[in-house]
């Protein structure tokens, strides 16, 4: 790889990992929505012609398919966890936890398509609990619940 398209696609790279936290896929299955969806990318191809485009999207398919089988790469980011809501609606959310002597607390961020809905607290304790089971349950059974999902900005770095 020359050094330009080295430095395109460490680039791409970067822009990939942030879309990934900001919009909760995992990485493997978020390479098209990236790829289709992302600012940054129509960015970068709304001044080539045609085949030049369609060239660049698939360098960039093969590059960040073949990065988000890495673990590297994929260790970085949090498991996705699917559920529907009470409207049919498939949901996706994440979950980042603090795990302390006999207590956690956590976030699960929730989105639904291409909007994030925003967040579901919560904490449990016990000296021998499944805490991410809790987190889980906690998170599904609050997701039809009316103001359960708080709306916050998704932070910067997480």
């Amino acid at each position: 790889m020359s050094k330009p398209a080295s430095a395109l696609f460490a680039r791409h790279e970067a822009a990939f990992a942030s879309w990934i936290r900001r919009n909760g896929y995992a990485p493997a299955e978020a390479v098209e929505y990236f790829l289709n969806d992302s600012p940054y990318f129509k960015g970068e191809t709304e001044h080539l012609d045609a085949q030049q485009r369609a060239e660049l999207v698939e360098q960039t398919r093969v590059f960040l398919s073949k990065l988000s089988t890495e673990n590297h790469f994929a260790m970085q980011f949090p498991t996705v966890y699917l559920c529907t809501d009470k409207q049919g609606r498939r949901l996706r959310y994440t979950i980042t936890m603090t795990i302390g002597e006999d207590k956690a607390e956590w976030i699960g961020r929730v989105w639904a398509g291409s909007e994030y809905l925003g967040e579901v607290a919560g904490s449990g304790s016990g000296p021998k609990a499944n805490y991410l089971a809790l987190a889980r349950m906690h998170v599904e059974s609050q997701i039809d619940c009316a103001d359960a999902i708080v709306k916050r900005p998704l932070p910067d770095f997480w």
